[in-house]
């Protein structure tokens, strides 16, 4: 088979499955890449304030009881200002070292603490940053702001409490440095991860679509016409059964192709025969050769008969193979059926000295078929089963369960019975068994037509059995003779 000349050639897409798999992959690493900095720094950011928040904390612990002892020398907080500053480190920068607590200053920090003195009514009694821009002093603190406050009791009674905070401008300065050092440190992270995925990424689209190519290329030379064409893809996953069912597919496109080149090749040599007989007759007539009588008709007449049985049953075997047959389906005594298939041809057995029986065992179950196509089956082997017999021999129509015949593969789940045709012929070659059913398959070669045999009964036989959701097979029996046998599902 050649490729057709009107086929397109196939369209390259602009983007192959490769490029779009590793565009899918860097579109991946990328969000991947920004999701992972985003939560790197909100996660620094966190751990950060918790950090100072905690050296906070620690401070006013420590500097609540000094506090106290000052209070309960006192009894007031006058005075209390140069306490704070001497307790406030990084008093060196005390210019512009917060911008208030409204303005950043509950920001946590560990350089450039601040410490604030608040009464038991929220307000800043002192503020260690002393006379500056920033001075809190007089001002309430929201119970927010408070959190994290130390309590600063006397005799048992709060007198106020002390809040550790950190200047804005020493806290903005070192958390700067902390996080730029995260950024970088994240950065190049990601980015060695990013190549080192991209990588990965790259090989494993180049592995996964190398099968795919493959197949491509499999296809487009099928397509044109190279049948023999198959995958080498490895087992083991999707893509590998892909590569199974494709060579499947190959193989039973090229064997079609062969039947397809062998049925032609058939039907000529059908037609050639019987049509060389009837065109030598009527030469013969015209040229005065044989004087026309209705005897010199008879071969054109036989040769037409034959001519127009091989069409019908080309038909047949067509419209079976096709699900173009209507099938009556009706609960049917397969038995019944067997034993007036037999009395028809016992005639014609007696006459070439063929003995004809049936068996059927008792009390089976009807089947689901169309009793007018199963009549045609048992006719059809029947009349294969005669042409093979010689006068004295035997053959025998048996009815039973699948099981009864080791001969018949068992069928899953199937409820079925089955016929078994039985001759005492010469059987079939062992190698021939495969083939017994294919369109004018014939075990003797040199066998002519002249019995009155199309070549396509056996063919015939197989696509009505399959078209009831039955099967056909053949095997040789020990005791000399082939059989063919066919199943039909029960009747529910």
């Amino acid at each position: 088979m050649t490729g057709s000349t009107d086929l397109p050639a196939p369209r390259r897409p602009r983007f192959g499955f490769f490029w779009r798999l590793m565009a899918a992959f860097a579109i991946l690493l990328l969000t991947v890449a920004v999701l992972v900095a985003l939560l790197t720094r909100s996660t620094a950011h966190e751990e950060f304030a918790l950090f100072t928040n905690a050296a906070g904390r620690q401070q006013a612990a420590l500097l609540a009881p000094r506090l106290a002892d000052f209070y309960e020398r006192a009894r007031s907080w006058e005075g209390v200002e140069e306490l704070l500053q001497l307790s406030s480190p990084g008093q060196g920068n005390r210019r512009g070292m917060g911008q208030g607590m409204r303005g950043g200053a509950m920001r946590s920090g560990i350089m450039g603490l601040r410490i604030l003195l608040v009464g038991a009514d929220g307000r800043v009694i002192a503020d260690s940053q002393g006379a500056t821009d920033d001075d809190l002093t007089g001002q309430r603190l929201t119970a927010a702001e408070l959190q994290g406050a130390e309590a600063i009791v006397v005799n048992g009674q709060q007198v106020g409490s002390v809040l550790v905070a950190a200047g804005a401008r020493s806290l903005d300065a070192a958390s700067n440095r902390f996080f730029n050092a995260v950024d970088r440190a994240s950065i190049v992270a990601v980015a060695a991860a990013s190549l080192l995925a991209f990588v990965l990424a790259t090989l494993f689209s180049w592995r996964l679509t190398r099968p795919l190519r493959e197949l491509t290329g499999a296809a487009h030379a099928i397509a044109a016409g190279d049948l023999g064409r198959r995958v080498t893809i490895a087992p083991g996953d999707e893509v590998g059964e892909l590569g199974e069912a494709f060579n499947r597919m190959a193989g039973r496109l090229e064997r079609s192709e062969t039947l397809r080149r062998q049925l032609t090749a058939d039907i000529a040599h059908e037609l050639r025969t019987p049509l060389s007989v009837i065109q030598g007759n009527i030469e013969a007539l015209q040229d005065g050769v044989f004087p026309l009588t209705p005897e010199a008709l008879d071969p054109i007449r036989d040769r037409t008969a034959l001519l127009v049985r091989l069409v019908e049953d080309l038909g047949e075997l067509a419209r079976a193979e096709t699900g173009g047959l209507s099938l009556q389906l009706a609960p049917l005594d397969l038995a019944r059926v067997a034993r007036t298939a037999v009395a028809d041809f016992q005639a014609r057995a007696r006459q070439r000295e063929v003995t004809l029986a049936v068996r059927a065992g008792p009390d089976l179950p009807p089947v689901l078929a169309d009793a007018q196509r199963v009549e045609q089956v048992l006719a059809n082997l029947l009349a294969n089963a005669l042409r093979h017999t010689q006068a004295g021999g035997a053959i025998t129509v048996s009815v039973a369960l699948p099981g009864d015949w080791s001969a018949i593969p068992a069928s899953t789940g199937a409820r079925e019975l089955a016929v078994v045709v039985a001759d005492s012929g010469p059987g079939i070659p062992p190698d021939e068994l495969v083939n017994v059913f294919e369109r004018f398959y014939r075990a003797d070669r040199g066998r002519s037509r002249d019995d009155g045999g199309s070549g396509l009964g056996l063919a015939i036989v197989r696509s009505l059995v399959a078209a009831h959701g039955g099967r056909t097979g053949a095997f040789n029996r020990p005791e000399g003779g082939a059989a063919v046998w066919f199943t039909l599902p029960l009747a529910p």
